[in-house]
């Protein structure tokens, strides 16, 4: 020990830092402070220090997952039995799944709400199998469509007024099933099919607003023949088939964001709820708050 001692006073006397013997802790103090010198954790004696002064308080983007469902259908009264066969999904980018604070000044509450990827399933149809087919009974053949999937861009020069094309198109043959499972017809990441700037997504909207984005198209033909799979026919609509869509959406949190609370004051530990010579518990109130996301949880399953 005193071997080690001794080379120690040497090592500090020449200007080096000394190394800490093992098992015992480095501590950083004024005198042998400096450049690549790391103080080591004591216990949890460093768990409450802050980032300092000025920390960003929210940051992050909820990764949401949003599904819907919907029947494809192309019989519509009023078109002459002309079959609607396009459906064209839309998502409004100006909304806030996560609004706390409706009333901010400013409009600080809108948010550029976009969806990253979308994926499409249909249902299969299912057929019936007698031995001997009658009328109003269908065989596998006639159970089986064709969906075709693709997601609408304009050109980066002169898109507004321009024509949409295809892009990320995707041809899926739906065979009927006795138990049927979702058959996946589209997958899209968004953000890589735009992100080059040469293609941009097609946006419209009502009321002098171009909010909505349409995320894909989407049409169901018979395989032999090119035709819409459903006749149009508004006096006798076909059953519509059933879609599933699930999208992938980044969320952003508000700058202004608002959460009840509130700080009573009464003089009695015991008591917290009471007061004593003060004035009544007025319960909690919406009030600013500068909320972020920190990590998700799972605690029920």
């Amino acid at each position: 020990m005193a071997r080690k001692q001794s080379a120690i006073k040497r090592h500090q006397r020449a200007g080096k830092h000394a190394r800490p013997l093992a098992g015992q802790p480095m501590v950083c103090d004024g005198l042998h402070s400096g450049f690549g010198l790391q103080p080591s954790s004591l216990g949890g004696a460093h768990m409450y220090q802050s980032g300092g002064n000025g920390s960003v308080n929210t940051k992050h983007e909820l990764g949401l997952q949003v599904v819907d469902y919907f029947d494809y259908q192309t019989a519509e009264a009023g078109t002459g039995n002309v079959p609607q066969y396009v459906s064209n999904y839309y998502w409004n980018t100006d909304q806030n799944l996560i609004n706390t604070n409706p009333t901010a000044p400013g409009e600080s509450d809108v948010t550029f709400c976009r969806v990253r990827k979308v994926c499409v399933w249909v249902l299969p149809q299912v057929a019936d199998r007698p031995l001997a087919l009658t009328s109003g009974q269908r065989s596998n053949a006639d159970a089986m469509y064709t969906v075709n999937c693709q997601v609408p861009a304009y050109s980066a020069l002169g898109a507004f007024g321009n024509r949409a094309f295809a892009s990320n198109v995707q041809v899926t043959n739906c065979l009927p099933s006795i138990n049927p499972k979702w058959k996946k017809v589209l997958t899209c990441d968004l953000q890589k099919t735009f992100q080059s700037g040469v293609m941009l997504p097609v946006f419209t909207g009502v009321n002098q607003s171009t909010s909505d984005q349409c995320l894909f198209q989407m049409s169901i033909i018979d395989p032999t023949t090119g035709e819409p799979y459903q006749t149009g026919n508004s006096d006798e609509p076909s059953k519509g088939i059933r879609v599933k869509v699930v999208m992938s959406v980044d969320q952003p949190i508000a700058s202004v964001s608002a959460a009840q609370f509130t700080v009573f004051r009464n003089e009695d530990f015991s008591t917290p709820f009471t007061p004593q010579n003060g004035s009544a518990y007025p319960g909690t109130s919406l009030q600013y708050a500068q909320i972020d996301l920190k990590k998700t949880l799972d605690h029920m399953s």
